[in-house]
């Protein structure tokens, strides 16, 4: 017998700072933000207590005082906010709803999860279901650089899709979830729920990067009947101790090399933030939820290297603009999510784990400036079912940002290719 229908939740329900409805039916969203929220947020960026600098190169021990005396500047002085919300809300269509995993999938979360999702619909009678996931510190603004073209491409012979790319909660406007537990497996279960009990897609394809591609990965174990293929821009596979002896006795390709070169210096010198979301999470939290410009620095040093051209991508507009979609919430609920992502294996103190195997056709896109480059076809096949693999030479973590049009590019090819993604089944029957 079928749940009886609960009753909407409010902003009041949830201690929001924007207003929503959210309930077991998909309802139009529209970003409002609390006036007096944005009036204590430009406040306490006007407040900033600043530290004192070493006389040390810049970034050497993270975001250098400067750095954060601008963004305290711009924010407090500059920022409209109210412009970013009316064109977010202009471009970008938006919903709300709740969603149910407890009774359907093999990894649930055992309370309802409020959503806040982008459902973009093609004119196109022959797209193609796309589940659109971001990672962090990113947000479901990732998708606006390309909604546009996966609904509507250039010509008949690019595939088009119905996008719907959700904010995974405790991001952008789906509130944090309020019982522990929700990691990167349980988000795949909601945004399936999402996809086939809310929305009607019987099968569909994801695109997502960092703990999006964890996510879409998960989905694609536990759903193989719905999960179709994917394109991952984050297709991380750690090398194993085998392969560690091989590169100390210099017996690994260039591409080998590079790659364990690389993942060395990550979990060294980059996984720290990674390391304290696992296990401190709250902890973190105190001090990020009551200073805006102490967490758009520790957003700024995750993100800041991550794309070509850095000076010209964050912005004191972007830069706040992103941070605002982790003010708005608080950033708890997303530093929660790496703690409960380590229990399901997928990440540990000390870097990315081996994640399931997915036997769904998979294509992988990398770009220079990610943490991730170079992975030989041998490695990348010991995860999933790789059919391409795009090695780029621009382009970084963000792909939909910085490399929007590769990234397109490699979308459209791979699920162009009916018989090698698999969507084929798309055309077979009415599935969509």
């Amino acid at each position: 017998m079928a749940d009886p229908p609960r009753r909407p939740l409010s902003e009041r329900d949830l201690n929001l700072n924007f207003k929503a409805t959210f309930s077991d039916e998909v309802l139009p969203f529209t970003i409002s933000v609390s006036e007096d929220f944005l009036g204590l947020t430009r406040l306490k960026a006007s407040l900033t207590r600043f530290v004192d600098d070493q006389d040390q190169p810049d970034h050497e021990d993270g975001p250098p005082r400067r750095s954060a005396e601008a963004i305290a500047k711009y924010w407090s002085e500059s920022y409209d906010w109210r412009r970013v919300e009316a064109s977010l809300n202009g471009r970008l269509k938006q919903f709300t709803t709740i969603v149910h995993t407890a009774q359907t999938a093999l990894h649930p979360y055992p309370e309802p999860v409020p959503l806040h999702f982008v459902h973009h619909r093609s004119p196109r009678a022959d797209a193609i279901p796309l589940l659109f996931v971001h990672g962090w510190p990113g947000s479901f603004v990732e998708v606006l650089d390309v909604v546009e073209r996966l609904t509507n491409p250039p010509s008949a012979s690019h595939c088009a899709f119905h996008v719907v790319a959700p904010s995974i909660p405790g991001y952008g406007f789906s509130p944090a979830p309020r019982a522990p537990g929700f990691g990167y497996r349980q988000a795949g279960a909601t945004f399936h729920a999402l996809m086939t009990a809310r929305l009607g897609y019987g099968r569909y394809v994801f695109q997502g990067g960092d703990a999006g591609d964890f996510i879409n990965r998960y989905a694609a174990v536990d759903f193989p009947r719905s999960v179709v293929s994917g394109l991952s821009n984050f297709w991380v596979v750690p090398p194993s101790p085998a392969d560690v002896e091989r590169h100390a006795r210099r017996e690994t390709s260039d591409d080998e090399a590079y790659l364990i070169e690389l993942y060395r210096r990550f979990t060294s010198q980059a996984w720290a933030y990674g390391h304290l979301h696992q296990t401190r999470p709250l902890r973190l939290a105190v001090g990020l939820t009551d200073s805006p410009v102490g967490l758009a620095m520790w957003i700024y040093d995750a993100v800041r290297t991550g794309v070509d051209r850095p000076d010209d991508i964050w912005t004191p507009e972007r830069l706040i603009t992103w941070t605002m979609m982790h003010w708005v919430n608080g950033p708890y609920g997303a530093f929660g999510l790496y703690k409960n992502g380590a229990k399901d294996g997928a990440i540990s103190p000390i870097g990315i784990n081996m994640l399931p195997y997915v036997h769904q056709p998979v294509a992988i896109s990398e770009f220079p400036y990610d943490l991730w480059y170079r992975t030989p076809l041998e490695w990348a096949r010991r995860c999933g079912n790789v059919k391409y693999r795009t090695v780029h030479d621009r382009g970084g973590h963000f792909a939909s940002l910085d490399a929007p049009d590769l990234l397109l590019e490699d979308i459209w090819r791979f699920f162009g290719d009916r018989e090698v993604s698999g969507t084929k089944v798309f055309f077979e029957n009415d599935t969509n």
